[in-house]
This record gives structure tokens, sequence and C-alpha cells, in this order.
């Protein structure tokens, strides 16, 4: 059976981002960095004939552009930002490498605030790409709250941890998650019709536990496998084993490409047909994020705010782009407005970035609604000079009492907020976090 290696990078690099968060307060009174501009320029390969890249587009809000973003010597342009994977801004900085590289803007009529790189992609079961990834306005805000000394802090602006490796049923990400349901079930409906009936029983809008049960019962029987002595691991994954039957299909990547459209049937990939012998979790039917656009959450309740720097973090996440600023959960306009009517409006996300609050909101509207959300949470202990002596899973640098987390996996709620100077006591601890991370929060492996 074919196997995969996923990263685990999400918790190493949660970890890392609290144990450094820790570690800057305890030089904090001895150094206040002043920020910058950054200072990496475009992103230059080091293994271009080795490596598979996907195009990541950004759609930076008005909110994030100010006179400093504008300076000619910044450029008008994006950053990004990854913690762990080749090319690090750390590893090529040889030191403190944020914000990271430049994305420049996207050329396209009508639309100024799309932004773009090619960054490492996920390939051949081999932990090249970039995991988790951060934008910002390319601007380092450093830890110097003085305005007096500090022009760059108030300028400076970014998202919290987002995932930039792949996207399947398993990361029980609520937006998309009737993508996969929809992919599978027409998969089935083509490969497999004599469940048919049985297949026309099943909810598409049934809960998640329902659902995918059904859906693995009919999916053994596709298989010819007797579900009552199937292991319990094994049953979660019937839909996955049925996947690699159907992939064996020549019209497999045409189907696809009549299920989601062609500019995006070519995101979408049996995952289980990668290779890796250190792992063997199954992710089935996944779809990587080349020339979708990441799109920030204004939703106050997911704004989070660094207690060290005071810094807010943005949430948000990647959707399918249609051109001329509108995206959506869907591959193609077309079936985004299907789905509204079928699942109804209130489980399709679509928009248009280049409109309404996302080009007229401030910074200075954002952060009164984020102070008027939180003026009632009761008073945060001082933030101690000492580094945490240990980072669990769900550590979060931000300390205040209503939660600030996405309500999907796929970004992370720790508003790992980057700051100025980074001494050797801080890469040193992240490195060792993060590995403990790595060791302790891998997934748990099913094999057929």
């Amino acid at each position: 059976m074919k196997k995969k290696i996923m990263s685990v990078v999400l918790a190493g690099t949660m970890a890392a981002s609290v144990v450094a968060a820790g570690a800057v307060a305890v030089s904090a009174d001895d150094t206040k960095a002043i920020g910058g501009f950054g200072a990496l320029g475009e992103y230059k390969p080091s293994q271009p004939d080795k490596l598979k890249y996907q195009h990541l587009l950004f759609a930076m809000p008005n909110a994030w552009q100010n006179e400093t973003t504008k300076d000619p010597k910044c450029g008008g342009v994006a950053g990004i930002y990854w913690w762990a994977g080749i090319d690090k801004p750390d590893d090529v900085a040889g030191g403190h490498g944020w914000p990271g590289y430049i994305a420049p803007a996207v050329a396209e009529e009508g639309v100024t605030n799309l932004f773009g790189i090619n960054a490492p992609a996920y390939m051949n079961g081999e932990n090249y790409n970039t995991g988790q990834i951060v934008w910002n306005n390319y601007i380092d805000g450093g830890t110097e709250t003085d305005k007096t000394k500090n022009p760059f802090y108030d300028a400076a602006a970014q998202s919290n941890n987002s995932q930039a490796q792949l996207m399947s049923r398993h990361e029980k990400n609520a937006r998309f998650d009737y993508v996969f349901r929809y992919g599978y079930q027409k998969l089935f409906e083509k490969y497999y019709p004599d469940g048919k009936e049985e297949l026309d029983k099943i909810d598409i809008k049934a809960d998640s536990k329902t659902y995918w049960e059904r859906m693995n019962k009919l999916a053994a029987k596709f298989l010819g496998n007797e579900w009552e002595k199937i292991s319990a691991d094994d049953k979660e994954l019937q839909v996955e084993y049925a996947l690699d039957e159907m992939e064996a299909e020549d019209d497999f990547e045409d189907t696809l490409k009549e299920l989601f459209g062609e500019k995006y049937s070519k995101n979408f990939f049996n995952e289980n047909s990668v290779e890796s012998p250190e792992s063997s979790e199954y992710y089935g039917l996944a779809f990587h994020f080349d020339e979708m656009v990441y799109v920030v959450d204004f939703d106050v309740k997911k704004i989070s705010k660094n207690e060290l720097s005071g810094k807010l973090g943005f949430a948000g996440e990647f959707y399918f782009y249609y051109g001329g600023g509108e995206y959506g959960t869907w591959p193609t306009k077309e079936l985004n407005e299907q789905m509204k009517t079928e699942l109804g409006e209130e489980n399709v996300v679509s928009g248009n970035f280049t409109t309404g609050a996302y080009v007229t909101k401030t910074m200075e509207e954002i952060m009164k609604e984020y102070e008027e959300y939180h003026k009632d949470d009761p008073t945060t202990a001082p933030v101690t000079t000492t580094p945490p002596t240990t980072a669990g899973k769900t550590d979060a640098t931000s300390a205040t009492s209503k939660t600030s987390s996405s309500s999907t996996t796929a970004n992370s709620s720790n508003s790992a907020v980057a700051t100025g100077q980074v001494s050797l006591v801080v890469i040193l601890m992240v490195a060792i976090v993060a590995g403990i991370g790595v060791a302790t929060f891998s997934r748990k492996k099913s094999s057929k």
C-alpha cells in the first residue's frame, strides 16, 4: 500500500513560536530592537531544478497598507515568511529572517492589492515545502513601541501561521468539507455504479460522523471488504483505499477535470499515491494551494494579540480565485453559486477583496473593534521575563480570555507575531522545541 510523509511542522512551529516570544522577553529590557524594511528581497530557490513550486496569492487588505509600505525603499510589495522547510528565511539570512521574502504585486486589470510568490510545494513525500506560512506587509515592526524611536512599529502588519501544504477531509476544515464530500460522491457515482442506490441515500449535509461512516461502508463494499472484519482504524479509511483503485483508471484525471473545472483540477490529487517509508498516513483526495488566494478575516473573534509586542495577528484562509478580486470555497464560480442553493449560503464562502471593508477599513478601526470586544476581559497576568519551561500543543502567545482561534484547523491561533532582533538563545530554543514538537505531535499512523 502506498504511503505518505505528512509534515508535522505545525506542532513544532507552534511550540517554537511560543518559546521564541518568551525568549524575546528575556532580552527586551536590554535590547529593544528597532524594525525596518525587509532585507532578503525576492526569493531565489536554492534547488530550482529539483523542487516543485506552487504560486501562492495574497490579497493584502487596505488596513495593512500605509505611507511606510508605499515608500520606494519598500516598493509596494507584500512579504511571506515560513518557519521550516527548505530556504526558510532565517537560514538564508543567517539569523533573523523576518519578514521573509518579497511577494511582488500580481498584474491584473482593476486589481491593485494582489501579490504572489512561487514557494516550495509538497512533493514526492519529502518535506521540502513551507508547511506553515505567515503573510505580512514586508515591514519588520521591531519590539520598540516608542513611536518617537520606532516609526515602523505601527506600520507593520501580519497574519497568524497558516497552513500551506495541502487540504484534505482529515484537516476537518469546515469551509472545505463539502468540497471533499462532493468529490467522493461523484467519484463513487462514476466508478461504482452498482452502489448508486445506497449512495443516493447518503445525505451530503449529514453530520460528519454519520456521513463518513456511511461513505466508508459503501467504500468497503466497493473493495469487497467485510465491514465486521475491518479494524477500527481501517474503517475510517475505506474511502481512501477505494480512491487508490479509482486512481488506477485511465480517465481519472479527466474525471477530476469534469468535477472541479479546468483551472483547479490540477490542484486535486490522490494524496495516497505519495510514497514514503516514514509514514503510513492516508489523506486521500486532497488539493494544494497553487494559484489560490489568501484572504484575511476581519472577524474580531479571530484576531489575536501578542502580549509581548502588542501587535495584532490576523486569521485567514486560502480560497479558489476566480479573477477580478472574486473568490470562494469551490473551484469554479459556477459551482460556488450552485452550492449556495444546494447547501445553503451559510455553508459557502464568497467575496471580493477589491470592494467593501477589505479596501476601506483602517487599522485604527480594527484596533478599536478589537479593544471593544475585549473590554470586559479579566486583567491578564503580567508577562514574565522568564521563558516558559514547557510548550504544550495548545500554548499561545496571546493571553486574552476570549478565543482568538479560527474555526478551522488550517490556521494556527498562536498569533506568532514576529519581532525585531532575535538572540542566539531564541534560535536555539526554537530549534529544540520544534524538534520536540515533531517527535511528540505527529499524527496517529494507520496502515491498510
